[in-house]
Order: C-alpha cells, then sequence, then structure tokens
C-alpha cells in the first residue's frame, strides 16, 4: 500500500532581494537611453570603493572576470605558480590556470575554511608569483599572518572576494587586504547586479592598467586606438543600476544574515555538528552558514526529497577536478575532510524563522534515520 507523503513548499537555497526598487532603477536607466558602460557604472565604483575600504574600483562583467584581471596586472604569467586554497570555487583556481601558469593548492584552516598561512608557505617556490586567498562563505581569513606571509615573501597577496562582502578582519573590509581584491555580484550573492564583478586596489597603476584591459585595451585618452591586449569584462548601466539600488540595503541584508546565523546556530545546538567558528578578531558576513555533516550526501537527497534545497560548498577538493589533474601535487587533509562534510542550508534575505525551523527539524529528522554503525563512522 502506497502512503502519499505530505507536501511542502520548496525552501530555496538562496533567491536575491530585488524589488520595485530595483525595478524603477533599471526603468530609469532604460528610460536615460544610455545602457552601456557610463555614469552609473562610474558611480557604482565609487560608493564600491568607499564600502571597501580602497582607492580604486573596477567594475567589471563578472566576478571571475575580475580575477583575471587581478591577475595579468600583477604580472601572473606562463610558467609562474600560483598558491591556492584546495577549497574553492572552481574559478579561483582557472584563473590562474588562464593566465599560463600552474595553481599550487594549499590547505584550509578548519576554524574558517580560509587559506591555512602555514600550509601556504610550505607551497612556495622559487617559481611562485603570487598568493590567492578566498573568504569562504564569507569567513575572513587570517589577513595579519597573510599579509605577513606576503610581506616576508615580497609576493602580492590577491583576494578572491567573491563571498566577502560585509565581512571584515581587525575592523577592516576584508576587500581591503590584498594588493588587489575583487568580488563577485551573481544573482546568488549577498547583493547582486544579477552578474557583475569588481576588482579593487589602492594602487593607480594597477586600476588604470585594468580599466584599459576590460576595455579592448583601447588607450583612454584615443579612441580605436589599442595599446594593450585586451577583453571586453565591461559592466552595463543597467547592471549597476541594479548595483546602486542594492547598495542602499546592504546594511539591513548584512544584519539579516547575521541574524539569520544566530538562528541557525540556536536550531542545530542540539545536532552538536561542527561548523567554522572563524577567528576572534574577523566578523563573518554569513555568505554561507556552514556545518561539517555525517553521511552528508543521504542528508542531502533526503532534504531535496522533503522539498529542502541545499548546496554542497565545495564537493570535491580543486585538485581532484579533472581539469586540475596535472597539478595534483598535494595532499590536503583538511579540505579532504571538509568536501566529504560540508552542507550550506538555505541562506537569503526574507528566510523565515518558520523555514529555518522546519530546515532545523527535517535535518535532525535526516540524521535520526541513519543507522547508528553508520552515525559512528560517519561522525
Amino acid at each position: 500500500m502506497k502512503i502519499n507523503q505530505p507536501k511542502h513548499e520548496t525552501i530555496p537555497w538562496a533567491r536575491p532581494a530585488i524589488d520595485d526598487a530595483e525595478m524603477r532603477e533599471v526603468v530609469a536607466c532604460m528610460e536615460s537611453g544610455w545602457l552601456t558602460s557610463g555614469p552609473r557604472v562610474e558611480r557604482f565604483e565609487r560608493e564600491m570603493a568607499r564600502r571597501a575600504g580602497r582607492k580604486h574600483a573596477v567594475a567589471v562583467s563578472n566576478g571571475t572576470a575580475a580575477l583575471d584581471l587581478a591577475l595579468r596586472v600583477i604580472g601572473v604569467s606562463a610558467g609562474d605558480e600560483v598558491v591556492v586554497p584546495a577549497l574553492s570555487y572552481v574559478a579561483t583556481a582557472s584563473a590562474v590556470a588562464i593566465q599560463g601558469a600552474d595553481p599550487v593548492f594549499a590547505d584550509v584552516d578548519r576554524r574558517n575554511l580560509g587559506l591555512d598561512p602555514a600550509s601556504a608557505a610550505d607551497r612556495i617556490t622559487r617559481r611562485t608569483a603570487a598568493i590567492v586567498c578566498t573568504d569562504h562563505g564569507g569567513n575572513p581569513c587570517d589577513y595579519a599572518k597573510l599579509t605577513a606571509l606576503a610581506a616576508t615573501t615580497r609576493l602580492p597577496l590577491v583576494l578572491d572576494g567573491a563571498q566577502s562582502i560585509g565581512a571584515t578582519f581587525d575592523g577592516k573590509p576584508a576587500l581591503s587586504y590584498g594588493l588587489v581584491s575583487t568580488t563577485s555580484f551573481h544573482a546568488a550573492k549577498t547583493m547582486t547586479t544579477v552578474e557583475g564583478g569588481m576588482a579593487f586596489t589602492d594602487d593607480e597603476s594597477l586600476a588604470r592598467r585594468m580599466r584599459i584591459i576590460r576595455s579592448q585595451g583601447e588607450d583612454p585618452q584615443r579612441k580605436y586606438y589599442h595599446i594593450e591586449l585586451g577583453h571586453n569584462f565591461r559592466m552595463t548601466e543597467l547592471q549597476a543600476a541594479i548595483g546602486l539600488s542594492q547598495l542602499t540595503k546592504l546594511d539591513a541584508l548584512l544584519a539579516d544574515r547575521q541574524a539569520l546565523a544566530a538562528q541557525y546556530r540556536s536550531e542545530f545546538a542540539p545536532l552538536g555538528l561542527a561548523s567554522p567558528v572563524g577567528l576572534p578578531n574577523a566578523r563573518n558576513s554569513h555568505f554561507l552558514f556552514s556545518l561539517m555533516v555525517p553521511q552528508r550526501d543521504r542528508i542531502v537527497a533526503r532534504l531535496k526529497q522533503r522539498s529542502v534545497e541545499t548546496r554542497v560548498c565545495y564537493p570535491l577538493p580543486l585538485y581532484a577536478q579533472p581539469i586540475f589533474e596535472r597539478n595534483r601535487n598535494h595532499f590536503c587533509p583538511v579540505t579532504e575532510e571538509t568536501c566529504a562534510k560540508i552542507l550550506n542550508p538555505p541562506m537569503f534575505y526574507g528566510l523565515t524563522l518558520a523555514q529555518q525551523q522546519r530546515v532545523a527539524a527535517e535535518l535532525t529528522a535526516a540524521i535520526a534515520a541513519l543507522a547508528p554503525s553508520e552515525m559512528r563512522k560517519a561522525v
């Protein structure tokens, strides 16, 4: 006899905080007749530079483009090595490979899942041209140690800050660290331009080069005169219009994520699951909420059946990705353990208390359904 399971409304993993304000800005932009990169992009750059604690901001078409520009202008090229965290989105390493350089994978610190400075130091060789770090889920790296490592080795530090907006370390924006930092405005991020990204630096000459390269290498003083091989990485006015509207909400969006994270910690406390706590002098912006869950893939499948969407950020160490097969030169135990257990529940503006409680109840039931022997083996 088949028993009908109760149907539930799906709780999505993410949802952009878009409303009538963004609609009005887009309409105003369309009515202005200026749709390609123009005054809205310039204003968005100025306001984001201020939020990031930087002198210069360069708006581009997406976060990967920003990272590509950052690596190129600091001089990463064919034959170089670049130290990157083994736990990250693929773009962190693929942007290195696109320059013709080799990503060298270092382990992460289990407290924040960011690049472990000691592991990074162990990976540095005579070929190393840069160090790239990430704030996993908005949980800041140890910038004191990473900045000191960069200074000692005379290597540029780059922050792939795709998830870093709103995070701070020692009271400063995470995006203010590194010779160059970047971020993403993808639709799933805390604030969005649907697609889009930005690179930040305090170095005027690097900012100038990034602006030239993003616009087909054209001399800004001479139309159709190209002084460097470039790309079309420009941000549109429509994207900037959305971004400017999102900026007016950013403090509220960040405060909401802090409240959501606090509620999740309360809801999940009875389960005794590990979660990266972060460093005492760092403020997590909580793009992600991360849990270490036994028999993770089975849990994910059950939650999906119960209409709770989740993400696994990330299921494989970067060196296990097929495109990096030749770069599998180091084993990273913390990354391996994290990739086997990490689970990211829904996290977005407007997630209700009832929805969070349902997520916790479904996760609790899914874990309880595991056989005791499997639990002991997995934990």
